[in-house]
């Protein structure tokens, strides 16, 4: 691992002295990754602008890169940025002109059986940290060294977290039936609530 920080370092400080091929090199590596994590939370669409915006940042910011962690979890916390400030947009916009809610993605899961139904129901019971690092490691694949910078909390914590998410979606779905109604209707919608409760909590003073 630390092998990989000094290479990237030293790639983005070849971005940082205006390296063109330094620049294109960081996009071929991690571009395809940035995209997905954003099109499963605005759909293709809009997400191959917010991709530019990421990389257009990340070239800015490029000298203050300090290796601490690896390009991939500095361009995911990048990544994560661009979303909350997306969302803060889409928010205020909500709420002074009371548009409806955007269309879910190409990506949306929409929940067609009783398994899938009752996985819902469970996954609207787990505490909002604990969904939240569950969609993360679960849904987007990020491990918890990444995860841990995106929420600005310890490795372990990402850990426990996930152990304690995946102990209560077991127990809750090996107990039967819920015998309720998920409050959503497929999986993006439940998971875009809780990037909305988690962006609420963060702009909280």
């Amino acid at each position: 691992m630390k092998d990989q920080h000094k290479r990237d370092a030293e790639l983005l400080n070849r971005i940082a002295q205006r390296d063109c091929g330094a620049a294109a090199e960081l996009f071929d590596l991690h571009s395809d990754e940035i995209f997905a994590f954003m099109a499963r939370r605005t759909g293709a669409v809009e997400a191959e602008d917010l991709l530019q915006e990421v990389f257009a940042r990340a070239l800015r910011r490029a000298s203050s890169f300090r290796g601490e962690s690896t390009a991939r979890t500095w361009l995911f916390a990048i990544a994560r940025y661009v979303l909350l400030e997306r969302s803060r947009v889409r928010i205020h916009l909500s709420e002074t002109t009371n548009a409806a809610e955007p269309a879910p993605g190409p990506e949306s899961l929409l929940i067609r059986t009783e398994r899938a139904t009752q996985l819902l129901c469970a996954l609207e019971r787990l505490p909002d940290d604990q969904a939240i690092t569950f969609e993360l490691h679960e849904i987007d694949g990020l491990r918890h060294e990444e995860i841990a910078t995106l929420l600005g909390i310890r490795v372990a914590t990402s850990r426990k977290r996930l152990q304690r998410a995946t102990e209560t979606l077991q127990s809750i779905l090996s107990s039967g039936p819920i015998g309720s109604s998920p409050r959503h209707q497929h999986l993006d919608s439940w998971a875009r609530s809780l990037r909305i409760r988690k962006l609420e909590l963060e702009s909280t003073p």
